[in-house]
């Protein structure tokens, strides 16, 4: 969730591994299981989280099955089920924005932006695990509604040059109001800002979290 994004992830992965690892065989590489849900819309404040639990809990079920070692959710937004989904497999589960979190502790960073869903700043998913000595900067009401329509349009394949002003002139103003980085936290987001200096890329930072289990898991096996 969503599809582009979490084709992106996977490209990440791999090239991590060729990079890293030195990885040329397809013996190489880790098992990996995409399941690609189509769960109801969660980017503006989702009010279906009965059925978005109840799908989640079925695909969790499947990644049973298939016998998986580790669970990844490449969704910020959803990290609010992630408690829940715990306790219903006895499989570790990765969190984007915990890891996002390490890597803005890592950094000593005081300051933060966020842009990320409505979902996600309503439901303060960051601000929840963010030490209290780490300030969160979020959108102004019209920034954030600037920011969902932008994420649609990245959903429905738009990436467009406008859009991208629009982010980094929110960027802009996030560091005035002193954010030391911004964190891109909805995977949408990388896929229109590449590459920029004063954000952190959540689909990069989760694909090295990602990679760094996988290991471990093959090292103790």
């Amino acid at each position: 969730m969503g599809p582009e994004a979490t084709a992106q992830l996977y490209s990440n992965i791999i090239t991590i591994f060729q990079q890293r690892y030195n990885a040329i065989y397809d013996s190489d590489f880790p098992e990996i299981v995409i399941i690609n849900l189509p769960i109801p819309d969660v980017v503006e404040n989702n009010q279906k989280n009965d059925i978005v639990l109840q799908m989640l809990s079925e695909s969790v079920k499947k990644l049973e099955a298939f016998g998986v070692d580790l669970i990844a959710v490449n969704c910020n937004t959803l990290n609010e089920f992630l408690p829940l989904l715990k306790e219903s497999v006895d499989i570790p589960f990765i969190s984007i924005i915990e890891e996002t979190i390490k890597e803005v502790r890592r950094e000593n960073y005081q300051k933060i932006g966020l842009l990320a869903t409505e979902t996600t700043i309503a439901k303060n998913l960051y601000g929840r695990l963010l030490p209290e000595k780490i300030r969160l900067i979020s959108p102004f009401i019209s920034e954030q509604k600037s920011v969902t329509k932008i994420i649609m349009n990245i959903l429905a394949g738009k990436k467009q040059d406008k859009d991208k002003e629009l982010v980094s002139k929110i960027v802009e103003r996030m560091k005035i109001a002193g954010a030391e980085k911004i964190i891109l936290g909805c995977t949408e987001l990388p896929l229109l800002i590449k590459n920029n200096s004063d954000a952190i890329d959540t689909l990069e930072v989760f694909a090295k979290a990602i990679v760094r289990e996988v290991v471990n898991i093959t090292v103790v096996k």
